[in-house]
């Protein structure tokens, strides 16, 4: 269900980094993160306003400045 919601959002899955992106909205979800929140709280983030400048990160533990800086570089 929770992949449904994801891509029934216009999510891609990236398998070399194993999330859910949507280049639109910049925004990238982990699959830990999705199996570990529920399905309303998956949908306010979705649907939660961001920079869409700058990419947001949905991840259990927050990633470090670098590996955001890589993530950026090859989501584009």
């Amino acid at each position: 269900m929770k992949r449904d919601i994801m891509k029934d959002a216009k999510y891609q899955f990236n398998y070399d980094r194993a999330l859910y992106v949507n280049r639109d909205a910049k925004k990238a979800f982990s699959l830990a993160f999705i199996d570990d929140t529920p399905e309303e709280e998956l949908s306010r983030r979705i649907e939660e306003s961001t920079d869409v400048t700058r990419w947001t990160f949905y991840f259990n533990a927050v990633p470090s400045e670098g590996e955001k800086r890589e993530l950026e570089r090859v989501l584009g």
